[in-house]
């Protein structure tokens, strides 16, 4: 019966499959017609029959004693949650009479704190009133101030800055008179720790205690000389930071490593940002262009040396926008163009003067090379009539009485090159006006440009082309018909 167990455990049984493999053990596989027993064959079945109903008795057990123990199982668990819920209901009760009772404590708590704030409060006003009459007191003595006391503990700084802090706005309230002196001392010592302050920022900054930095700014902040901690904080973060001979490759990563430092240490960061940046382009940077553009003389220099300085500051507040610098979005913008208003104010004067007098430099050097010296001819009807009447007359009477024309030989005096070189400067001229125009003068301005462009590459050389050819052609056919 045992060895049934394997087989009918299996996950893939087939009845089918067990009953032909019970058929092959009982003949011992021998399946030859001639020699087949069927009695062996029936008692392998009843015994296999008996088998399988005696192992069927054994689980239909063995699945009823588990069932009975589940249904124990089930009625102790039962149990225990109904003990759980009623806990949880008692517990849930407990919690909100203990929530009621906190609530009225946290009222009455309330309510004591506001007696007593009403009490301490005036107390400690007055408190505060008497220890400032006192360090007052000591200011209406001797001819100096105070000599000893807090105001002469290095240690404690900070305290005396709050305190002549407070004594200065009251000296500001204080009547002429019997009063001055000690108004005039209050200011003096006022001054004192103002600078005692800032040079402890400065040892701070130097050692990079951004602790003691922000603490010190904290006090600062309610000093007058809170923007001359600021400017120091500038100078000191700017001292041998644009040592390398490019200056804008300097910028950014200074204001990087700077805004760091600034959010740490002051109250008003976005302010302090909007300094710092102001700082280096009205200091450091108009320094390096101004030096880069003093010198006039070669415009085609001074033009290409404020269109790359000009593209290269745009750049940088381009990079520099990611700094949080207050709500003014054109910030950034108009501090480029002050910083280049002495150069952007003359530059469309410069530029059309210089497109000019490189026209006819292009112009000249092409005629120079083909040894012509360039003619003046004037332009209109009256002309072309005296013109054409100088010809008939001329050839009726067979006298020249026209001026004399030259055929130069066939040539045109139209050059590919000269064409290119004066459209590339004007494409030139036209970048930079793009570019350092106020855009409500663009309009005006590339005109201009392109005035100077058709004057000379359309006038001064395809139209003087035109004319020597033109004239030459009818010369020479009035004196075929004739």
């Amino acid at each position: 019966m045992s060895h049934f167990l394997p087989e009918l455990e299996q996950e893939s049984f087939s009845p089918e499959d067990f009953v032909e493999r019970l058929a092959w053990r009982s003949l011992g596989g021998n399946m030859d017609p001639e020699t087949f027993d069927p009695s062996v064959l029936q008692e392998a079945f009843k015994q296999g029959i008996r088998d399988l109903q005696v192992l069927f008795e054994m689980t239909q057990k063995k699945c009823e004693r588990l069932e009975m123990i589940c249904r124990e199982e089930e009625a102790r668990h039962c149990h225990k949650v109904a003990e759980l819920q009623d806990k949880n209901k008692s517990s849930y009760a407990t919690y909100k009479e203990l929530d009621s009772q906190i609530g009225y404590v946290a009222m009455k708590v309330v309510h004591l704190g506001d007696l007593l704030e009403s009490v301490n409060t005036p107390r400690s006003r007055a408190v505060e009133a008497q220890k400032l009459m006192k360090h007052f007191a000591e200011f209406l003595g001797p001819e100096h101030g105070p000599h000893t006391g807090i105001f002469h503990d290095p240690a404690k700084l900070h305290e005396a800055a709050d305190i002549i802090q407070k004594l200065h706005l009251i000296a500001q309230e204080l009547p002429y008179g019997k009063f001055e002196k000690a108004r005039l001392k209050i200011a003096q010592k006022y001054n004192e720790i103002e600078k005692a302050l800032i040079a402890e920022f400065v040892r701070a900054h130097h050692e990079g205690d951004k602790e003691t930095m922000r603490q010190v700014a904290a006090v600062l902040s309610h000093f007058k000389g809170y923007a001359n901690c600021i400017d120091t904080f500038i100078d000191e973060s700017q001292m041998g930071a644009f040592m390398k001979k490019d200056m804008f490759s300097n910028i950014v990563p200074l204001c990087e490593r700077s805004e760091q430092v600034i959010e740490e240490v002051f109250t008003n960061p976005e302010q302090v940002m909007c300094k710092f940046v102001s700082n280096i382009y009205n200091g450091k940077l108009q320094e390096y262009i101004q030096s880069n553009l003093s010198d006039r003389s070669d415009p085609e220099k001074y033009l290409r040396t404020l269109y790359e300085l000009y593209s290269k500051t745009m750049q940088l507040s381009s990079n520099l926008s990611k700094f949080k610098m207050g709500n003014d979005p054109a910030f950034l913008k108009k501090l480029t163009r002050q910083i280049f208003s002495k150069h952007l104010d003359p530059y469309l004067s410069i530029e059309m003067q210089y497109l000019r007098d490189k026209c006819c430099t292009v112009l000249n050097r092409y005629y120079e090379s083909k040894n012509h010296h360039k003619r003046q001819f004037q332009f209109g009807g009256i002309h072309d009539l005296r013109r054409d009447l100088q010809a008939k007359l001329g050839a009726r009477s067979n006298i020249n009485i026209a001026p004399t024309v030259e055929n130069f030989g066939g040539e045109t005096f139209l050059s590919e090159e000269v064409a290119i070189n004066l459209l590339q400067e004007s494409k030139l001229a036209f970048q930079r006006c793009q570019l350092l125009s106020k855009p409500t003068e663009l309009p005006k301005s590339v005109a201009q440009i392109f005035d100077i462009l058709l004057n000379g590459l359309c006038i001064e050389h395809i139209h003087y082309a035109l004319e020597i050819g033109l004239r030459a052609q009818h010369m020479q056919s009035t004196q075929h018909n004739s």
